[in-house]
């Protein structure tokens, strides 16, 4: 049963309660009630309003005993991932630049004779939980890598790794 249906009928049941309670203090012929109309309505409607609310009482704890169902939470954006694949020969020169929303980024590379190779993956700061590059330059070719969010060639020494 719902909430909702729950505390209707905890409602209903105390001004039924209610009801039933005036209309027997008012019908029955006790000696200890009062006799004039007036104050036997009114102690009518005293008992009732007691009743009503004990009933209301012992039904409320009863409707609202149950939690209302948890928000539910924002839904997760799904995994996406980058892969970047590149080829130069001759006097190529392959430049990458990996980042945006993507959690998974791979980058491959490779240059031959006078090729180079600029890789940029933007990592940790980019929101990626894992970056993965991998350069292979033959000749007199030259790879830069950067995992961080400093573009190869502009970055700290660290980032560089020269063949």
């Amino acid at each position: 049963m719902s909430r909702a249906v729950r505390w209707m009928v905890a409602g209903v049941a105390a001004l039924v309660t209610f009801g039933i309670g005036v209309a027997v203090v008012r019908a029955l012929p006790w000696g200890w009630l009062p006799r004039e109309d007036g104050a036997r309505l009114d102690t009518a409607l005293g008992f009732g309003a007691l009743a009503g609310t004990a009933v209301l009482a012992g039904l409320g704890w009863w409707a609202g005993r149950e939690r209302p169902p948890a928000p539910t939470p924002a839904p997760v954006p799904p995994a996406r991932t980058l892969v970047q694949t590149a080829t130069a020969s001759d006097d190529g020169e392959v430049r990458q630049s990996g980042g945006g929303a993507a959690t998974h980024l791979e980058q491959h590379a490779e240059a031959s004779d006078s090729g180079r190779i600029l890789q940029s993956g933007r990592g940790t700061d980019a929101g990626h939980e894992r970056v993965e590059q991998r350069a292979k330059a033959t000749g007199r070719g030259r790879v830069e890598q950067s995992g961080d969010d400093v573009h190869p060639g502009r970055g700290p020494e660290e980032s560089r790794t020269p063949c």
